[in-house]
């Protein structure tokens, strides 16, 4: 029998609670002086805030840079706002990173549920703990915009909220697709793609199978994919590989077209799914885009019949460094 020990079905259903929840960590926190960078150092299920966070701000005149790596780019300076996101506080890269910012005398806002991190940063928001941290996108993403927005770098308005949370709180519609797209995969690898604004959903999507349905999963981004990737599919077998398009109503109208040439293209080596992004704003189609994949990943698992919490690969790597 497909097995979930650790209840991972529940904690995704609370999402849209802990999206709430998480927006309520950063209030009266706020950051002086002049920002003109921003960058979020993480690893994993705890950088991934920092890539949604640059769809976010893909318009705004200061950038966000996202960094997985030992040491931050040398153009960090004291008008960088640096957020170094660990969940459990000991990842070893953020923790080199965060060292690596306070040298070159940035601004470091902690985001991190405990570890060596809480103890050596002088600014933390503290997020609760016992969850995966790929489980607790809400809690690393919210108290960073939060943060922005207190500090005037950027502009989030109420209503982005409300309706995103509104969305969300869909939760039979969601886990209704996520089972279909689930039941399509069957023993195929995903292939996801989404446009180059979103490729960081198409990113996560591939993540969450990776970790929660012990699958392998690829991504890549329109119109880039009509460069390069798309003259593989002639090699493709159908029964080996399923391509699932995310669409995004706002998606430019070149890639739009795009994505409908390339269905039709692919369609005769590969079956193609399709989900749509939900909302008016920004906010909301980001995390529509991301829940539906959480579902997908979670059905993947119990079809596969894997427990989605634990990562025991990872967990037996770590302990293989120290």
């Amino acid at each position: 029998m497909p097995t979930d020990n650790s209840n991972m079905l529940k904690v995704i259903e609370d999402f849209p609670l802990q999206c709430r929840t998480a927006l309520e960590l950063p209030k009266g926190m706020t950051v002086s002086g002049k920002v003109d960078k921003i960058v979020v150092a993480g690893m994993g299920g705890s950088a991934v805030g920092g890539d949604l966070l640059k769809i976010y701000t893909h318009d705004s005149k200061v950038p966000v840079f996202v960094i997985r790596d030992y040491k931050v780019p040398n153009f960090i300076d004291e008008n960088t706002l640096v957020f170094a996101v660990s969940y459990s506080g000991n990842t070893e890269e953020t923790l080199s990173a965060f060292e690596d910012a306070q040298r070159k005398k940035a601004k470091i806002v902690a985001v991190t549920s405990g570890g060596q991190l809480a103890v050596m940063a002088k600014k933390v928001i503290k997020i609760p703990s016992g969850l995966q941290p790929r489980a607790a996108l809400g809690y690393t993403f919210f108290p960073v915009l939060g943060v922005l927005a207190n500090s005037g770098i950027v502009d989030v308005k109420g209503k982005e909220i409300e309706e995103m949370l509104d969305i969300l709180s869909k939760t039979d519609e969601f886990k209704a697709v996520g089972e279909r797209i689930a039941k399509k995969i069957g023993l195929r690898t995903p292939i996801i793609y989404a446009s180059e604004l979103l490729g960081a959903v198409a990113y996560r999507w591939k993540t969450q199978f990776n970790e929660n349905s012990k699958a392998a999963a690829f991504y890549h981004a329109f119109s880039e994919m009509n460069h390069n990737e798309i003259a593989g599919y002639q090699s493709i077998n159908k029964n080996d590989f399923v391509a699932i398009f995310i669409r995004d109503k706002n998606d430019n109208e070149r890639v739009k077209k795009r994505m409908d040439i390339t269905k039709e293209i692919i369609s005769s080596r590969v079956d193609v799914e399709e989900v749509f992004t939900r909302g008016e704003h920004l906010l909301s189609r980001i995390f529509s885009g991301v829940y539906y994949g959480d579902f997908a990943s979670y059905y993947l698992a119990l079809a596969n019949r894997v427990d989605p919490t634990p990562v025991t690969v990872i967990e037996n790597l770590k302990k293989k460094l120290k």
